[in-house]
Protein backbone atom coordinates (compact mmCIF):
# COMPACT_ATOMS: atom_id res chain seq x y z
CA UNK A 1 0.00 0.00 0.00
CA UNK A 2 1.10 3.50 -0.93
CA UNK A 3 2.00 5.56 2.33
CA UNK A 4 0.69 8.87 2.83
CA UNK A 5 4.38 9.99 3.02
CA UNK A 6 4.79 8.80 -0.74
CA UNK A 7 1.50 10.31 -1.93
CA UNK A 8 2.42 13.80 -0.69
CA UNK A 9 5.89 13.25 -2.37
CA UNK A 10 4.52 12.33 -5.45
CA UNK A 11 1.68 15.17 -5.54
CA UNK A 12 3.92 17.86 -4.22
CA UNK A 13 6.68 16.12 -7.17
CA UNK A 14 4.22 16.64 -9.33
CA UNK A 15 3.29 19.88 -8.96
CA UNK A 16 7.40 20.95 -8.96
CA UNK A 17 7.41 19.38 -12.43
CA UNK A 18 4.05 21.26 -14.24
CA UNK A 19 5.65 24.30 -12.57
CA UNK A 20 9.02 24.08 -14.08
CA UNK A 21 7.40 23.49 -17.20
CA UNK A 22 5.26 26.47 -17.13
CA UNK A 23 6.75 29.07 -15.52
CA UNK A 24 8.78 30.23 -18.71
CA UNK A 25 6.34 29.50 -20.91
CA UNK A 26 6.15 32.55 -23.61
CA UNK A 27 2.07 32.29 -23.60
CA UNK A 28 2.02 32.49 -20.34
CA UNK A 29 4.57 35.46 -19.37
CA UNK A 30 2.24 37.34 -22.27
CA UNK A 31 -0.73 36.82 -19.85
CA UNK A 32 1.67 37.23 -16.65
CA UNK A 33 2.58 41.12 -18.17
CA UNK A 34 -1.00 41.92 -18.51
CA UNK A 35 -1.77 41.40 -14.55
CA UNK A 36 0.85 44.24 -14.24
CA UNK A 37 2.08 42.99 -11.11
CA UNK A 38 5.48 43.46 -11.46
CA UNK A 39 7.29 46.66 -13.43
CA UNK A 40 9.72 45.23 -15.77
CA UNK A 41 8.29 42.19 -18.35
CA UNK A 42 7.99 38.75 -16.56
CA UNK A 43 10.63 36.49 -17.86
CA UNK A 44 9.76 33.66 -15.50
CA UNK A 45 6.33 33.23 -13.02
CA UNK A 46 9.21 32.97 -10.14
CA UNK A 47 8.97 36.34 -10.03
CA UNK A 48 5.08 36.93 -9.63
CA UNK A 49 5.52 33.84 -6.48
CA UNK A 50 8.32 36.69 -5.08
CA UNK A 51 5.79 39.95 -5.47
CA UNK A 52 3.00 38.00 -3.96
CA UNK A 53 5.05 37.05 -0.82
CA UNK A 54 6.09 33.79 -1.79
CA UNK A 55 9.10 32.45 1.03
CA UNK A 56 8.79 36.94 1.68
CA UNK A 57 8.54 37.86 4.71
CA UNK A 58 4.66 39.33 4.82
CA UNK A 59 4.29 42.81 3.77
CA UNK A 60 1.37 44.57 2.47
CA UNK A 61 2.65 45.04 -1.06
CA UNK A 62 2.87 41.08 -1.26
CA UNK A 63 -0.82 41.02 0.12
CA UNK A 64 -2.53 43.80 -2.15
CA UNK A 65 -0.62 42.04 -5.40
CA UNK A 66 -1.86 38.34 -4.07
CA UNK A 67 -5.71 39.86 -3.33
CA UNK A 68 -4.95 41.35 -6.79
CA UNK A 69 -4.05 37.75 -8.27
CA UNK A 70 -6.73 36.07 -6.14
CA UNK A 71 -9.43 38.04 -8.24
CA UNK A 72 -7.93 37.67 -11.32
CA UNK A 73 -7.96 33.53 -10.35
CA UNK A 74 -11.91 33.80 -10.77
CA UNK A 75 -11.40 33.50 -14.58
CA UNK A 76 -7.85 33.16 -15.05
CA UNK A 77 -6.48 29.72 -14.41
CA UNK A 78 -3.26 30.68 -15.28
CA UNK A 79 -3.61 32.99 -12.20
CA UNK A 80 -5.45 30.40 -9.88
CA UNK A 81 -2.54 27.70 -10.84
CA UNK A 82 0.62 30.79 -9.82
CA UNK A 83 -2.02 31.45 -6.53
CA UNK A 84 -1.88 27.67 -5.60
CA UNK A 85 1.63 27.10 -5.93
CA UNK A 86 1.81 30.64 -3.72
CA UNK A 87 0.21 28.56 -0.99
CA UNK A 88 1.33 24.89 -1.54
CA UNK A 89 3.64 25.29 1.42
CA UNK A 90 0.75 26.51 4.12
CA UNK A 91 -1.41 23.20 2.40
CA UNK A 92 1.72 20.61 3.23
CA UNK A 93 1.71 22.84 6.67
CA UNK A 94 -2.33 21.21 7.54
CA UNK A 95 -0.95 17.73 5.66
CA UNK A 96 1.34 17.41 8.48
CA UNK A 97 -1.40 18.20 11.18
CA UNK A 98 -3.44 15.30 9.63
CA UNK A 99 -1.56 12.64 9.16
CA UNK A 100 -3.92 9.71 9.38
CA UNK A 101 -7.06 11.69 8.12
CA UNK A 102 -6.72 10.03 4.76
CA UNK A 103 -4.61 8.43 2.31
CA UNK A 104 -5.27 11.27 -0.47
CA UNK A 105 -4.59 14.24 2.48
CA UNK A 106 -3.00 15.97 -0.25
CA UNK A 107 -5.16 15.16 -3.63
CA UNK A 108 -8.28 16.49 -1.18
CA UNK A 109 -7.11 19.61 0.06
CA UNK A 110 -5.43 20.73 -3.57
CA UNK A 111 -8.79 20.55 -5.50
CA UNK A 112 -10.82 22.24 -2.37
CA UNK A 113 -8.09 24.93 -2.44
CA UNK A 114 -8.31 24.93 -6.30
CA UNK A 115 -12.45 25.41 -5.88
CA UNK A 116 -11.44 28.29 -2.50
CA UNK A 117 -9.03 29.96 -5.09
CA UNK A 118 -11.60 30.43 -8.13
CA UNK A 119 -14.64 31.19 -5.79
CA UNK A 120 -13.18 33.21 -3.59
CA UNK A 121 -15.34 36.58 -2.57
CA UNK A 122 -13.39 39.73 -3.01
CA UNK A 123 -15.86 41.06 -0.70
CA UNK A 124 -13.76 39.66 1.87
CA UNK A 125 -11.02 41.56 4.03
CA UNK A 126 -9.05 38.60 5.80
CA UNK A 127 -5.71 40.07 7.19
CA UNK A 128 -3.99 37.22 5.26
CA UNK A 129 -5.35 36.46 2.05
CA UNK A 130 -2.81 33.29 1.60
CA UNK A 131 -4.27 31.98 5.59
CA UNK A 132 -7.49 32.53 4.76
CA UNK A 133 -7.55 30.20 1.31
CA UNK A 134 -5.75 27.73 3.36
CA UNK A 135 -7.99 27.46 5.95
CA UNK A 136 -10.99 27.79 3.27
CA UNK A 137 -9.53 24.49 1.84
CA UNK A 138 -9.20 22.94 5.08
CA UNK A 139 -12.86 23.17 5.92
CA UNK A 140 -13.78 22.38 2.98
CA UNK A 141 -11.92 19.26 2.48
CA UNK A 142 -12.44 17.79 6.54
CA UNK A 143 -14.27 20.05 8.95
CA UNK A 144 -17.57 20.86 6.75
CA UNK A 145 -17.98 16.64 7.15
CA UNK A 146 -16.63 16.14 10.19
CA UNK A 147 -18.64 19.31 11.60
CA UNK A 148 -21.85 18.09 10.17
CA UNK A 149 -21.79 14.71 11.21
CA UNK A 150 -20.95 15.60 14.82
CA UNK A 151 -24.08 17.97 15.15
CA UNK A 152 -26.26 14.72 14.36
CA UNK A 153 -23.90 12.52 16.36
CA UNK A 154 -23.09 14.53 20.07
CA UNK A 155 -21.06 11.77 22.31
CA UNK A 156 -22.67 11.09 25.27
CA UNK A 157 -19.53 10.08 27.30
CA UNK A 158 -17.24 13.42 26.74
CA UNK A 159 -17.42 15.61 29.34
CA UNK A 160 -17.75 19.73 28.41
CA UNK A 161 -14.05 19.76 29.65
CA UNK A 162 -13.01 17.23 27.54
CA UNK A 163 -14.23 18.37 23.93
CA UNK A 164 -12.10 20.57 22.01
CA UNK A 165 -13.09 23.82 21.00
CA UNK A 166 -14.46 24.15 17.50
CA UNK A 167 -14.61 27.27 16.38
CA UNK A 168 -18.12 28.48 14.84
CA UNK A 169 -17.75 30.50 11.37
CA UNK A 170 -19.42 34.02 11.14
CA UNK A 171 -22.33 34.09 8.89
CA UNK A 172 -19.97 35.40 6.25
CA UNK A 173 -17.48 32.45 6.53
CA UNK A 174 -20.40 30.03 6.67
CA UNK A 175 -21.58 31.75 3.33
CA UNK A 176 -17.92 31.54 1.50
CA UNK A 177 -18.28 27.83 2.59
CA UNK A 178 -21.63 27.27 1.07
CA UNK A 179 -20.14 29.22 -2.26
CA UNK A 180 -17.50 26.62 -1.84
CA UNK A 181 -19.47 23.84 -2.11
CA UNK A 182 -21.45 24.94 -4.28
CA UNK A 183 -19.05 25.01 -6.75
CA UNK A 184 -17.97 21.64 -5.65
CA UNK A 185 -21.61 20.64 -6.43
CA UNK A 186 -21.92 22.06 -9.85
CA UNK A 187 -23.30 25.31 -9.60
CA UNK A 188 -21.90 27.21 -12.65
CA UNK A 189 -19.26 30.06 -11.62
CA UNK A 190 -21.60 32.92 -13.40
CA UNK A 191 -24.38 32.07 -10.94
CA UNK A 192 -22.06 32.12 -8.30
CA UNK A 193 -20.39 35.44 -9.24
CA UNK A 194 -23.94 36.63 -9.73
CA UNK A 195 -24.52 35.83 -5.57
CA UNK A 196 -21.85 38.14 -4.93
CA UNK A 197 -22.75 41.08 -7.46
CA UNK A 198 -26.34 40.28 -5.47
CA UNK A 199 -24.58 41.03 -1.87
CA UNK A 200 -22.57 43.60 -2.62
CA UNK A 201 -25.47 45.58 -5.00
CA UNK A 202 -27.91 47.97 -2.63
CA UNK A 203 -30.83 46.90 -4.65
CA UNK A 204 -31.84 44.79 -7.73
CA UNK A 205 -32.39 47.78 -9.47
CA UNK A 206 -29.15 49.00 -9.36
CA UNK A 207 -27.55 45.81 -10.14
CA UNK A 208 -29.50 45.85 -12.86
CA UNK A 209 -28.43 48.51 -14.69
CA UNK A 210 -24.63 47.33 -14.12
CA UNK A 211 -25.56 44.24 -16.11
CA UNK A 212 -27.49 45.91 -18.17
CA UNK A 213 -30.62 43.43 -18.11
CA UNK A 214 -34.01 44.02 -16.25
CA UNK A 215 -34.66 43.84 -12.43
CA UNK A 216 -37.10 41.21 -12.60
CA UNK A 217 -34.38 39.59 -14.62
CA UNK A 218 -31.96 40.04 -11.60
CA UNK A 219 -35.01 38.79 -9.56
CA UNK A 220 -35.76 35.92 -11.22
CA UNK A 221 -31.89 34.61 -11.82
CA UNK A 222 -31.82 35.59 -7.83
CA UNK A 223 -34.76 33.64 -6.55
CA UNK A 224 -33.17 30.55 -9.18
CA UNK A 225 -29.90 30.28 -7.60
CA UNK A 226 -30.93 30.68 -3.94
CA UNK A 227 -33.21 27.63 -4.16
CA UNK A 228 -29.69 25.85 -5.99
CA UNK A 229 -27.80 27.12 -2.94
CA UNK A 230 -30.90 25.69 -0.74
CA UNK A 231 -30.71 22.43 -2.28
CA UNK A 232 -26.21 22.42 -1.90
CA UNK A 233 -26.85 23.86 2.11
CA UNK A 234 -30.27 21.10 2.61
CA UNK A 235 -28.01 18.02 1.62
CA UNK A 236 -24.33 19.00 3.39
Amino acid sequence: MTSLGSRRRDTGGRLALEWNRIRTRPRHLRTADGWQLVERPVRDLDEILAAVGFERPSSPEAETRLRRLVELAADDELAARVVIQRIVPGLLAVVRRRRGTSHDVFEELLSAAWIAVRTFNPSRRPSSIAASLISDADYAAFRAHTRRRSSLEQPTDVGFEERPHVHEPNSCEQLAHLLIEAAAAGVPADELDLVRQILAAPTANQLAEVLQITPRTVRNRRDRITSKLREVALAA
